[in-house]
């Protein structure tokens, strides 16, 4: 568990999600760990026993998501509700509380799988082990993320933003990445062994990982072989996929046995209605924000991510919605319709597809093309605003 403990952590340091050496992984029933060997925090310990999971996970997180975590508790009472698919399909909500004890943290944890304590920072549990609490952790920070940009768009929208909303936004902008940039480098076709498929979909998710087009272990990865369909598997992490790559018969619709990515459906259905040979899926977050500045008045609304009605882009690209996996709303039936037409396709509150005839120097120079543009359409549409 220590060694585990220790990957992840590293994962937070290296995504920028957590000031080197500041996060705490305690592990259930075991001595508390931390990369400077100090202690964690007795209401800490007590926690993670009390709690039905393998390991607690503490951390202030770095900038920008510090400012923006902070600023979104301070205006709930209860709870932070984004609304993208993350936290959809994995936190439903983020609560929130200005007590930094057992007692105050047990109830909440026991019911979400992370916790905002204003002036401290984010919990986030662990049910099976520390990668667990990690994923949790990166989502909850994605999902802010999304939810500070669109909200102060929104609010710019109807004109009431607040001048502590504006303080935190320019704070914000001063800690924000610089946009992606890719002058490709990845392993050019052909790809036509096992081998070679296996390897180009490692490499790409290292790099799309690198790029921050994706974060945690969503996002996936495939690349099709003859009557073969080789993708990451469901809940593998994309910088680290060796071992983690399913290869799906093309007349196996469910890839028996194999545990492929939950996107598989989609990816089957785009092979199908396309000559490609390879496809990318990340969460780009400004790709995310964007599909998500709707203004049209709609009876729909609620519903956005699951079946809206309309015809929408950002320029040149689609917007489609649709739910993961095979069932009657699933990407699979809006995804491969229109990902030809804009070479690539936005998904409301999830993220972006992208496909490639060759390799995925392609398929990846389109994607940080598309989260370039939904930037700067962000941006653009601020100053159209006033703001």
């Amino acid at each position: 568990m220590k060694e585990k403990t220790k990957t992840y952590e590293k994962k937070l340091y290296a995504n920028r999600l957590v000031p080197d050496g500041k996060a705490v992984y305690v592990v259930s029933g075991e001595e508390s760990l931390r990369n400077r060997k100090r202690s964690a925090p007795p209401e800490l310990s007590e926690l993670a026993n009390r709690l039905p999971v393998k390991t607690l996970l503490f951390a202030r997180p770095a900038e920008p998501y510090s400012t923006i975590i902070e600023y979104l508790a301070a205006n709930e009472a209860y709870a932070v509700f984004p609304d993208d698919s993350e936290t959809r399909t994995f936190l439903v909500d983020l609560p929130v509380t200005d007590h930094f004890s057992a007692d105050a943290l047990a109830g909440p944890l026991s019911e979400r799988k992370c916790l905002i304590i204003r002036g401290h920072g984010l919990s986030a549990t662990g049910k099976t082990g520390p990668a667990d609490a990690y994923v949790n952790f990166s989502a909850a920070c994605f999902a802010c993320f999304v939810k500070f940009f669109s909200d102060f768009l929104e609010d710019a929208h109807r004109h009431r933003i607040t001048a502590d909303q504006k303080k935190a936004f320019e704070q914000v902008l001063k800690n924000l990445s610089p946009a992606p940039a890719f002058t490709g480098g990845l392993t050019a076709a052909p790809v036509d062994t096992p081998e070679k498929a296996r390897a180009a979909i490692i490499e790409a998710g290292k790099r799309i990982v690198a790029l921050g087009l994706v974060d945690a272990c969503f996002g996936n990865i495939s690349r099709r072989m003859d009557n073969t369909l080789y993708i990451s598997k469901t809940g593998s992490f994309l910088d680290d996929l060796k071992g983690d790559i399913a290869a799906c018969p093309m007349d196996d619709p469910q890839c028996t046995g194999q545990r492929p990515s939950s996107e598989y459906p989609a990816h089957l259905a785009i092979y199908r209605s396309m000559d490609v040979m390879g496809i990318l899926h990340g969460h780009p977050l400004f790709s995310v924000i964007m599909s998500m500045d709707c203004r049209i008045d709609c009876d729909h609304r609620g519903d956005c991510h699951r079946a809206c009605p309309h015809e929408r882009y950002i320029r040149d690209i689609p917007i489609v919605s649709g739910e993961t996996g095979g069932g009657p709303f699933g990407l699979y039936k809006t995804v491969p319709g229109v990902i030809k037409e804009g070479n690539g396709a936005i998904v409301y509150g999830h993220g972006v597809f992208t496909a490639t005839k060759t390799d995925f120097n392609e398929a990846l120079a389109r994607m940080v093309e598309i989260e370039q543009t939904c930037r700067e359409e962000y941006f653009e549409r601020l100053k159209h605003l006033g703001v």
